[in-house]
């Protein structure tokens, strides 16, 4: 194999090191005169940079990226021509290449560029056949590659001698990705591509030291994988949108079609339970929940985004959301749908009653006078608390607007008699009322509790009674 040291060696193309010399062992499989001020876009691993200095910046600072661009893009070195466009090189650019072995040679103004470029051709000509091999190859795995993907990455894999991963730019996860390599080391060199047809994925490439992927070979990869994955990101989206979908109609009181398709055959009917999460996150979280196939439904709702999770999925969904840094509130475990609304609820509330440092709060874990449940738990908390003052006659309404007006207040009487348009005294007497008929005492903690409880649980109470 061709290296630069080789290069440099051969008197015939009149080239010396001016930096870098620690990396003259680098392999040169092409060598390609380029002008452009972005060079590292245009060449990949192992190529030879050949320019006149058109593309090489002035400043000393840029000139320092300059180098550190191309290294990154895995070039075998640069080669300088002797010509007046070459700008003055500056100690940061020597400085640079020497820390990064990068060589920097100098060419001569009496060889053309053709004589290094026709070099280098001969002495890789057996390589480009064996390239041309491998991309006939490829596109013979790319046969089967929307019908399996992973075991294409796999055969792709062992072709390229190189780890492949396709992941989500939002999330971070793994879209698809082939099996571990054996031996590959810690010094694995990894570079990502945008994939041409979506802007949310990325092809990660884990190359062993020496043996990268050539830009030759490049361009092909990520078009076959691009148009294997195609078919399976149009997916992605569309189970999310119909995940939405669904959870919308169900808080909205709907029964839809083919809620089985994502929440499996067991569904709900060992309960569910809702998760709050801040609304920003929900399109990762959305995205998220479909890379990994949850069966979970995930959509937003008012101020919060939700996700309605059967019991089997709690641990799936915990650990996801956990990856993600995500913060969730969840609600207590629910049998009807029809209940969906107010778990949705119950898990806001509880999502509110955490700290920013709380990443998963359980509805277990929140003091039940703080919270409400279903519809028909309200019902019985209502009944049990209020008895009486639940009617809907003139004098117990004003007692029990009375009351919420008071525990509202932080139980301040100025503020409460302010707030209800009555006198201090009146307030007292409407207090004793409430206890004679109600049995129970604002001024005892345990009945506050029952007291603040039934206040909660009114909005869901009064609703079943209109």
């Amino acid at each position: 194999m061709l290296t630069v040291g080789d290069l440099v060696t051969a008197q015939s193309l009149g080239t010396k090191v001016l930096a870098g010399a620690a990396g003259l062992d680098r392999q040169v499989l092409w060598a390609h005169s380029c002008e452009l001020s972005d060079p590292d876009r245009w060449l990949g691993p192992h190529e030879l940079l050949m320019t006149v200095g058109l593309c090489v910046p002035h400043s000393a600072a840029e000139q320092r990226t300059f180098i550190v661009k191309l290294d990154e893009a895995g070039l075998a070195g640069v080669a300088l021509g002797d010509h007046p466009s070459l700008p003055p090189l500056t100690p940061e650019l020597y400085e640079e290449a020497d820390k990064r072995s990068f060589p920097v040679l100098l060419t001569n103004h009496a060889t053309p560029f053709a004589a290094i470029g026709r070099t280098v051709a001969a002495a890789t000509a057996t390589t480009q056949t064996m390239q041309v091999l491998k991309l006939s190859k490829l596109y013979q795995l790319s046969a089967y590659a929307r019908t399996d993907p992973v075991r294409m990455l796999n055969d792709l894999q062992a072709l390229l001698r190189a780890g492949l991963s396709v992941f989500d730019v939002k999330t971070g996860l793994a879209i698809v990705e082939g099996a571990p390599l054996e031996s590959m080391p810690t010094s694995a060199r990894e570079r990502t591509y945008a994939l041409p047809g979506d802007s949310d994925a990325r092809l990660m490439i884990s190359e062993f030291p020496g043996e990268e992927v050539s830009s030759f070979l490049l361009i092909h990869v990520l078009q076959v994988i691009d148009v294997a994955l195609s078919q399976l990101l149009r997916s992605l989206r569309r189970r999310s949108e119909r995940s939405a979908h669904m959870l919308a109609s169900i808080l909205e009181g709907r029964s839809p079609d083919g809620i089985e398709n994502l929440l499996g055959t067991g569904g709900t009917s060992s309960g569910y339970q809702v998760v709050a999460v801040a609304l920003g996150e929900g399109e990762k979280v959305a995205r998220a929940a479909s890379i990994k196939s949850l069966a979970v439904l995930a959509g937003s709702g008012g101020s919060s985004f939700f996700i309605l999770m059967p019991e089997q999925s709690r641990n799936d969904v915990r650990q996801l959301l956990s990856r993600l840094d995500v913060r969730a509130g969840a609600s207590s475990t629910y049998l009807d749908l029809r209940d969906a609304k107010a778990a949705a609820e119950e898990a806001v509330k509880v999502f509110s009653s955490g700290g920013m440092n709380d990443q998963w709060i359980d509805f277990a874990g929140v003091p039940v006078s703080l919270l409400t449940r279903s519809r028909k738990e309200a019902s019985a908390v209502v009944q049990q608390v209020l008895g009486g003052l639940a009617g809907t006659d003139p004098k117990s309404t004003a007692l029990r607007e009375t009351l919420f007006a008071f525990l509202a207040n932080d139980r301040r009487w100025n503020e409460t008699a302010a707030a209800l348009g009555i006198h201090r005294q009146t307030l007292s007497y409407r207090l004793t009322r409430i206890k004679e008929i109600t049995g129970r005492d604002v001024a005892s903690s345990a009945d506050l509790s029952a007291f603040w409880l039934a206040f909660q649980a009114w909005p869901s109470y009064s609703t079943i009674s209109d």
